[in-house]
């Protein structure tokens, strides 16, 4: 598919009579044919929602979505065939009852493909997906893990030019999970389909995508590659904690526990002279040496600190020289555990949004 896929202008979106103030509101976002995007972000803070406009499931209360250059509502017809061309397959797929090659056929008669074709995409779709030769195996034998596969297969072989995912390997190994993502890297690069998946894998992310949208409380926040840390919580029952390198904790609140992405504003941190063994306790403070330092607009600077972690910080253009920064200077910076972003599964006796 030639050109972008979806342009989307101050786009809003609330649900209507909710009790809750959420809202999801995209200034501006394009994706291109063939090229990947990944949604990072918090349970709750805008994934699902937008994956949902892109299916075209939802309409924005405001702004401009266009796909493939128009408007996919100007009349049924035209809404009709963006539903069939941008597959959504959810982060719990539903299978129908029946075989595997029952689920996959049901969307080619649907859409009017000969029925001499179908066994032949049938078995192409499940052979891309690892489920060769399963066509005649019932759903309720299927695992957790090849459930999600044939999912996908049931999206792949309906040939969409945009394939939107939810979390799509939360539910299988990590080896299932590896052949998931170069199922997703051939539809793009060999197919030229359109991607766009939700995930909590930091890592993940940067692997598959051409690009990534970071969402919290239904808005884009920027954030850098050095301050993002992922690892498995641990908890004292009041505050969780992930060690990026043994021995050195970055801490936040809430009991949680199982992997987790930990993103840190640049503006929240905060940078003095100083020097120590790492990190304290129960605190976000680390050691480290300036290696970079630039001035960036009217009054802010943007240190980045190397230490055990890496870290950048926008701070005062007035604090460099209040405090002395420099560049190689001993420095110790700290951050408050409720400035830290956490995605991932949510704080225990909470439900998942």
């Amino acid at each position: 598919m030639n050109g972008d896929a979806y342009r989307l202008e101050n786009v809003r979106y609330a649900y209507p009579a909710s009790a809750s103030t959420f809202a999801l509101e995209v200034e501006s976002l394009r994706l291109g044919g063939g090229e990947v995007l990944a949604l990072l972000g918090p349970n709750g803070a805008g994934k699902s929602t937008l994956l949902m406009l892109l299916a075209f499931l939802i309409r924005p209360n405001r702004g401009r979505l266009e796909y493939r250059g128009q408007d996919p509502w100007m009349d049924e017809p035209t809404l009709v065939a963006a539903r069939r061309e941008a597959v959504l397959v959810t982060h719990h797929p539903y299978l129908f009852k029946g075989t595997v090659g029952d689920n996959l056929a049901f969307g080619l008669k649907l859409r009017n493909v000969p029925e001499a074709e179908w066994p032949r995409r049938v078995a192409d779709a499940l052979s891309l997906v690892e489920l060769g030769g399963r066509e005649k195996t019932p759903v309720r034998a299927l695992s957790a893990g090849q459930a999600q596969r044939a999912a996908l297969a049931r999206a792949v072989v309906l040939r969409p030019k945009v394939l939107l995912l939810d979390e799509p390997t939360a539910a299988i190994d990590a080896g299932t999970g590896h052949r998931v993502e170069a199922v997703l890297r051939e539809l793009s690069r060999e197919n030229g389909t359109a991607v766009v998946f939700s995930t909590h894998d930091f890592s993940q992310a940067t692997r598959l995508a051409d690009d990534i949208l970071y969402l919290t409380d239904g808005r884009r926040a920027e954030f850098s590659h050095e301050n993002c840390f992922s690892g498995t919580a641990a908890t004292d029952g009041s505050t969780s904690w992930i060690e990026p390198k043994p021995g050195l904790r970055i801490a936040f609140p809430g009991a949680r526990t199982g992997h987790v992405t930990c993103v840190i504003d640049p503006a929240r941190i905060s940078v003095r002279p100083g020097s120590g063994p790492g990190a304290e306790t129960g605190r976000n403070v680390f050691a480290g040496r300036i290696t970079r330092l630039d001035l960036i607009g009217p009054g802010s600077a943007l240190v980045r600190v190397g230490g055990e972690l890496t870290f950048r910080a926008l701070v005062p253009a007035a604090e460099v020289e209040a405090k002395g920064l420099s560049l190689a200077r001993s420095v110790l910076l700290e951050f408050s555990p409720d400035s830290v972003q956490v995605s991932g599964p949510p704080a225990l006796g909470k439900e998942n949004d």
